[in-house]
């Protein structure tokens, strides 16, 4: 098990869950991964056609899993506590080598909402509205992290708690090839909608479908 702290930069280490693969028959006898969750159908079809291999695994927790470890570290609420992401969705392919992966994080920010007015932020950020807004950083191999942070209040947590602890997701994927900036955002949009609901914030944030143009 590995561990992530959700920072400005994606890049610090984390916790992480293990990739499993089925045949056909297991995956319809056990419940949606959370790959299936987050991405959706046509999210997993993007991922299988741009990947061009045969033998893609996913994994990650499940949406019910993430909500647990979220509450878990929100109660209760510390202002300055370290906090964790969970890896929700995994999916690698030993076809293109373990240089190729997509994984989805999310989990309670250590990074406030208002990061980008305090000082002058990594990469590029984007807001979206008063609920949500978006950040792209390049690491040193020049691998792109798409960001997210939704203000996302927690039943029982002090005032200004999503502003703080804002909802942090993030998606790196070196697997699939030529997909745009904002097909990838679009994607990571669907996610954050998916784990919104299964949070239940209190403030019912507004999350886009697509990125603004």
């Amino acid at each position: 098990m590995r561990r992530r702290v959700i920072a400005a930069s994606f890049l610090a280490t984390g916790l992480a869950f293990s990739v499993t693969s089925c045949s056909a028959d297991e995956e319809q006898a056990k419940p949606a991964s959370g790959c299936e969750e987050v991405l959706g159908a046509a999210g997993l079809e993007w991922v299988q056609e741009r990947a061009q291999a045969d033998d893609i695994e996913r994994g990650g927790v499940t949406l019910d899993g993430l909500r647990r470890e979220y509450y878990r570290q929100m109660n209760p609420w510390k202002p300055n506590a370290q906090r964790w992401e969970s890896e929700v969705c995994t999916i690698t392919s030993t076809e293109l080598g373990d240089t190729k992966k997509l994984t989805i994080e999310f989990g309670p920010s250590s990074t406030p909402f208002d990061f980008d007015e305090r000082k002058t932020p990594d990469g590029i950020v984007t807001p979206v509205n008063a609920d949500v807004k978006l950040q792209q950083v390049k690491d040193f191999k020049d691998v792109t992290h798409y960001g997210v942070y939704v203000k996302c209040k927690v039943p029982g947590t002090s005032p200004r708690q999503e502003l703080v602890t804002p909802l942090g997701g993030v998606m790196t994927d070196t697997l699939t090839d030529g997909t745009s900036d904002a097909a990838h955002v679009r994607h990571l949009l669907r996610a954050t909608q998916a784990v919104v609901d299964s949070l239940g914030c209190e403030n019912d944030p507004s999350v886009p479908s697509k990125p603004p143009a």
